[in-house]
């Protein structure tokens, strides 16, 4: 039985090698602008690099536009890979991932979230903390929170309504805590205020 894990396990390192092997010839062939190498690295590699986007912005969508992005970048920049530094593999999904993280900062109140807050919020009575805080229907708490700043409605929108914790939104946003923090913070002092200030929306969006 040791000898067969061994084994098994000589075999699945030998497919890795190859197939890092493969990558990398791949990448010297892009760097010297090779379509059809850049061709067989997509068909090769987009499905996992689709899995990790999909894993991170958590929409079919804007995954797909990332893993778009992520390949722009690595025809651009195949000519910096280091094969010394980390696999291919490697290399290619931390260009994604970066990619992932840049879209939910520059996106960070997209139509999804609108979701969620229906689903959430629209029931006064659940019990959440958000709605506790918020009695307000999901429309005008929708349209406050898209006077937020862009960082203040992700950072609220992953803790509230994702339910992430104060160190997983920093992860996901790559902040520190202590910001993260001040984020909602200040995120939720501003929804306060203007909810305590201002009309209820007319339908349309304006006040």
């Amino acid at each position: 039985m040791q000898q067969d894990a061994s084994e098994g396990a000589a075999i699945v390192a030998h497919g890795l090698h190859e197939k890092n092997a493969y990558f990398a010839g791949l990448l010297r062939r892009i760097a010297k602008h090779d379509a059809s190498a850049f061709e067989a690295l997509y068909r090769a590699s987009a499905r996992s690099l689709f899995g990790l986007a999909l894993r991170v912005t958590r929409t079919t969508e804007s995954a797909e536009e990332v893993v778009q992005d992520g390949f722009i970048k690595i025809w651009r920049f195949a000519g910096t890979y280091d094969p010394t530094l980390a696999s291919p593999s490697t290399w290619m999904s931390a260009i994604v991932k970066n990619q992932a993280l840049d879209y939910l900062r520059r996106n960070a109140y997209s139509g999804f979230y609108v979701e969620d807050i229906d689903e959430h919020i629209a029931p006064v009575e659940a019990d959440d903390d958000f709605s506790q805080q918020f009695s307000v229907d999901a429309e005008r708490l929708s349209f406050y929170l898209g006077r937020l700043t862009p960082v203040q409605r992700q950072a609220i929108a992953l803790a509230y309504f994702r339910g992430q914790s104060q160190s997983e939104i920093a992860y996901a946003l790559d902040a520190p805590i202590g910001t993260v923090k001040s984020w909602i913070s200040r995120g939720l002092d501003s929804l306060r205020s203007m909810i305590d200030s201002r009309p209820a929306p007319h339908p349309g969006g304006s006040c």
